[in-house]
């Protein structure tokens, strides 16, 4: 999942009709008011509320179809779209139905516990669409604490400060040099070295570390074998003349 400023888009392991169906429900739950929907289209009335210090403001998700079931788009009628009110409806929905780009199977490889949906959207956020999660850690860059993410394409920090979270650390496989691991008494330590110079990310808890230089070490094979190799260009030499 990628978000801008005045976008923000989730995908649904369900089809259009379903995913509309469920986002209704789960508006509605969450105290909203789903006004008029269409085939692709439904508005989310969110109700001015002086006890929650929240003003009226409309929402729009426009459904369409994808690989994976169906891609939303959240829009607001005016101002910035704000995340609480897409948290709000997220957590109402029912499990099983978000598309989180393997973020919990990676969480519950490396034993960490991330918390509920908030904490998933903090980083699912920043992915594109084809992403996925291979390891993920928690730690600290500097003093900077946040997620330590490995997705198919990037090595990323995630802040870890809610929904807001901004990156910290973004890497393309291609840019690293080489990873490493350390261990120190307060948890273990990745070494990335990258080509303006080698960084640390430490605090990380017992196996996080572990797990991601792994990942990245079994990645980087597998992108090896679909490297032509210059000798597989060269011609075999012919049959000597008499």
């Amino acid at each position: 999942m990628t978000s801008t400023p005045e976008t923000v888009l989730w995908t649904m392991l369900t089809g259009v009709d379903a995913a509309r169906n469920h986002i209704r429900g789960a508006a509605v739950e969450s105290g909203f008011r789903a006004t008029s929907c269409d085939e692709d289209r439904i508005n989310i009335e969110v109700p001015f509320s002086l006890r929650k210090r929240r003003r009226a403001v409309r929402l729009t998700a426009t459904l369409r179809p994808s690989v994976r079931g169906a891609d939303v788009a959240w829009t607001a009628d005016q101002g910035p779209l704000k995340h609480e009110h897409l948290a709000s409806i997220e957590e109402t929905l029912p499990e099983g139905v978000m598309d989180y780009h393997g973020l919990e199977d990676a969480a519950l490889r490396a034993g960490l516990s991330l918390g509920g949906r908030t904490e998933l959207r903090a980083v699912v956020r920043v992915l594109a669409r084809d992403e996925t999660v291979r390891a993920i850690g928690r730690g600290h860059l500097n003093e900077t604490a946040g997620y330590v993410v490995l997705t198919t394409s990037r090595l990323l920090v995630i802040e870890a400060s809610g929904l807001g979270s901004r990156t910290v650390l973004d890497a393309p496989h291609g840019s690293i040099e080489a990873v490493s691991l350390g261990k120190r008494i307060t948890g273990e330590t990745l070494r990335v070295v990258l080509p303006p110079g080698p960084i640390v990310i430490s605090r990380l808890g017992h196996g996080e570390g572990h797990g991601i230089v792994k990942t990245y070490r079994e990645e980087e094979k597998e992108r090896a074998r679909f490297v032509p190799s210059s000798a597989g260009h060269r011609l075999a030499p012919g049959p000597r003349s008499p």
